[in-house]
């Protein structure tokens, strides 16, 4: 058998293989507030996902950030979150909001590198709930 195709074999599988080991390390967990708190001793990044606490919003002058607590639907419990960049256009409007970092144990706090925002949706209905938009194709 000629080496040409062995070689080409060869780059492919491990091509495949590279970018399934840089696909899984770019994978970010989505786990609960204790967890997270958890994961802070290994210093892995991780998601957390919870509502938006009224009035506990507010932008830090002085280390540039802003903060907000998150309440996670499950449990109730209540996490503190810096941000250091500006506020999103649509976070006062957040249903959820997931925030992507670790936790700091010598803050207490989850220090987020990104959040992602769900707001409302447009096509909710009065009661809050999605509507269908289930296309049947008659008319």
């Amino acid at each position: 058998m000629k080496a040409g195709p062995i070689i080409a074999v060869a780059v492919i599988v491990g091509a495949l293989g590279f970018g399934a080991y840089a696909f899984k390390g770019s994978l970010v967990a989505y786990v609960p507030f204790a967890q997270a708190v958890s994961a802070a001793s290994a210093g892995s990044s991780v998601q957390i996902m919870g509502s938006l606490v009224p009035g506990k919003t507010r932008f830090n002058d002085a280390t540039r950030s802003l903060d907000f607590e998150l309440r996670e639907q499950a449990t109730g419990q209540i996490m503190s979150v810096t941000f250091k960049s500006p506020k999103p256009d649509n976070f006062d409007h957040a249903v959820r909001v997931t925030a992507i970092g670790h936790y700091d144990s010598s803050r207490a706090l989850f220090v987020a590198d990104n959040l992602l925002v769900k707001c409302p949706s447009k096509y909710a209905g009065e009661s809050g709930a999605p509507k269908d938009r289930t296309y049947s194709g008659q008319k």
